[in-house]
C-alpha cells in the first residue's frame, strides 16, 4: 500500500511540474555522471493529445490576473457519474487508474485510459463516468486566477 501511494505521489508531482512548465516539449533526464545528484531521477513526458487546445479542439488562453492553480484527486466509483457540468477555465486531466468516458452530447463521447492526459472542454456541458468494474482516478489541475468561483465546475441545465 505504501509503495502505491508513493508512486502516485511521484506521478502527481511529475504531472504538476509539466503543468507548471507550460506543457513543455517532451524530454527525459537520464544522467550517467556519478557526481550528479539527479543520477537516479528520470522525468518522462506525459502524452498530451493537443497541448494548446481542449479535447474538443477549442483554443484557450489562461485567465488574466494573479494565477491560482488548484489540484484535485478525483475518484468516480463504478456505476457513478458526474453531474452535467462545464468549466470556465482550463483543466488539465491526468488519468491515474481506471477507464474514464466523457459524454460531450452533440460532440460525441471520448474514452481515456491510465497514463493519458488532456485539456478538458471549456464552457461545454459534459458528464464523466467510470467504465467497467473499477473506480476511475483522475488528477485534475485547474489553471485559473485568484477567484475561487472560477475553479468550481458550473452546473448545466439538461437542455444546454
Amino acid at each position: 500500500m505504501a509503495m502505491r501511494k508513493s508512486s502516485r505521489s511521484i506521478g502527481f508531482f511529475v504531472v504538476l511540474w509539466v503543468a507548471l512548465a507550460g506543457l513543455a516539449p517532451a524530454w527525459a533526464l537520464d544522467h550517467q555522471s556519478g557526481s550528479d545528484p539527479y543520477k537516479a531521477i528520470r522525468a518522462l513526458p506525459i502524452p498530451l493529445e493537443m497541448p494548446s487546445k481542449t479535447v474538443l479542439g477549442q483554443a484557450f488562453k489562461f485567465p488574466a490576473g494573479v494565477p491560482l492553480i488548484k489540484a484535485f484527486n478525483i475518484t468516480i466509483e463504478p456505476g457513478k457519474k458526474t453531474a452535467l457540468h462545464k468549466h470556465a477555465i482550463p483543466l488539465l486531466a491526468y488519468i491515474v487508474s481506471g477507464e474514464l468516458e466523457v459524454d460531450y452530447g452533440s460532440r460525441g463521447k471520448r474514452s481515456f485510459s491510465p497514463g493519458e492526459a488532456y485539456i478538458e472542454a471549456i464552457e461545454w456541458c459534459h458528464v464523466g463516468y467510470a467504465i467497467g468494474d473499477a473506480s476511475v482516478e483522475v488528477l485534475g489541475f485547474y489553471l485559473g486566477q485568484q477567484d475561487p468561483d472560477q475553479i468550481k465546475p458550473e452546473p448545466c441545465a439538461a437542455e444546454d
